[in-house]
This record gives C-alpha cells, structure tokens and sequence, in this order.
C-alpha cells in the first residue's frame, strides 16, 4: 500500500508543473493583451486577432518561461527541501558531499558527451523522420532558440536545470524509488521528462539525458551533481551547438566516437568517485 502511495506520489510534480504554467501564463496574458488593447481600442475583433499574434510572439513566450521559472523554483525548491533534504540533514554522510577537481572534471565531460549523443540520436531521427526535424526546429525558432535573449539565456541556462532537476530527479526518481527498483524508477521519471517536452524529438532524446541524470542522482545521492551536468548540456546546446554539427561534419565516424568514448569515461570517472546506493 505505500509503495502504490509513493507511485502516485511521483505523478504530483507533472501535474503541478502543468498547473503552474497555467497560472504563469494567465497573468502574462492579461498584461501582453492591455498593452495591445492600448494601440487597438476596445474593438472586439482587433483583440481576438492580436490574441493570436500574442501567442506566438517570442517575447511573451520567454516571460511566460520566467514567470513559470520563479514560481517552479519557490514551489519545488520548497517542496524537495521539506520532503528530501530536511529530514535526513543530521544523518551521518556516508561519502563526500563538495565538488572535487575529479568531480567538476566528469560533470563538464558528461555534458559534453551528452550533446553528442543526443545530436547523434537527432540526426538517426532525422534520418528516420526528416518530418519530425522540420517540426523540432520550427518549434525551436518560435521559442527564440535561432537568436537567443538574455530571457531565454537565462531560463535555458540556469533556471530550466535546476527546475527539471528538482522535479524528475529530485521529486519524481526519489518517490518512486520508494515503489519500485532503480532502473524501473529510473525508466519511470526519464520517460515523464521526455513526456513533458511536448515535442516528439525533444521527448525521445530527453529520455535518453534523464536515464543518465538518473543515473548520476543515484551515484551522487542527489541532485547537487546532476544539476551541474544539466547546466553544461544547456550551455553547449545554447552556445556551443554549432561547434558539434561542424566537428561531426569534418568527421562524422571520428568524433561521434569521441563523444561516445566522453561519456564513458565522464561516468567512470564520476562512478569512481562514489559509494554505489543500496
């Protein structure tokens, strides 16, 4: 009986995510349609039109995004501290808890290796379902991705890890860890991170990123490291991502390997740095 209790548990944070995009959308709604009703009077139709130029427009987008981020950070922050983190402060540690250099070096090498095996499994898809590219990068565009704002900087960079952290490996993994055994709880919040997305290539590669986020929360007994590996995917991905589409151009076969052999080594790295979790 608590084990089902801890399953259904582990549903409660993407349901209250959905819910808190709905509040953080309605007020930047309200806002974007007064300044509109500003320039167009109280003419009914003007309204309605300019409602559906809102919708798409980047700017409105990327402050629905901060205000979802600031909301999502009070909320989770608050509700992983209270469940994950407070009850068990004054347990004896069983490993170390800071950043070693050995450490810092396998989160940077992970987030490396992850854009290169996502951008692997992208192309694949690509190649598979060209359709699904086409409709990948169109949604990237209307989200601003092709010219990026210090908004979406700082939602992309900072506030999107810490948030999907809290949730999928610090809620989700750690409630159904109650139900069920590593790897099916692993697979269970690795498959509603991807579900989340919306996106059908987004879905598939981010299911792929969050069993080894999964993975990393489990060998790290948190999310302080997982959180860090996150940061760097999001800065290579906004920053660097044209970097890993030309080095795969020059040589395809040569640094996909590269980026497989990273990520290998980044998780034994990381692997020997912690005591396995019973």
């Amino acid at each position: 009986m608590k084990k089902m209790a801890c399953f259904w548990k582990s549903l409660l944070p993407v349901i209250f995510l959905f819910i808190l995009q709905v509040v953080a959308t309605i007020p930047v709604m309200i806002i974007f349609i007064l300044k509109e009703r500003s320039t167009t009077g109280d003419d009914i139709t003007a309204i309605l039109v300019s409602l559906s130029d809102i919708t798409s427009n980047q700017q409105y987008l990327q402050t629905v995004n901060i205000v979802y981020g600031i909301l999502a950070l009070l909320i989770f922050g608050i509700w992983y501290q209270r469940v994950f983190v407070r009850p068990f402060r004054n347990r004896p540690k069983k490993q170390p808890t800071g950043y070693s250099f050995h450490t810092i070096v396998s989160m940077i090498f992970l987030g490396i290796g992850l854009q290169y095996v996502t951008t692997l499994l992208t192309d694949l898809i690509g190649r598979l379902h060209p359709e699904w590219i086409t409709k990948y990068n169109a949604a990237m565009e209307t989200q601003g991705y092709s010219d990026l704002s210090v908004m979406l900087i700082v939602y992309s960079v900072i506030m999107a890890p810490i948030i999907e952290e809290l949730i999928f490996r610090g809620l989700i993994f750690r409630y159904a860890r109650h139900a069920m055994p590593f790897w099916f709880a692993n697979i269970w919040q690795a498959l509603l991170f991807g579900f989340v997305h919306l996106n059908l290539v987004q879905s598939i590669y981010a299911f792929v990123m969050g069993l080894f986020l999964g993975w990393v929360c489990r060998r790290g007994h948190g999310i302080r490291y997982s959180i860090p590996v996150h940061i760097v995917f999001n800065i290579i991905g906004c920053f660097f991502a044209g970097l890993i589409s030309i080095s795969l151009m020059f040589s395809y076969a040569g640094f996909a390997v590269f980026g497989v052999v990273l990520t290998i080594f980044a998780l034994w790295l990381f692997y020997t740095d912690f005591q396995t979790t019973k």
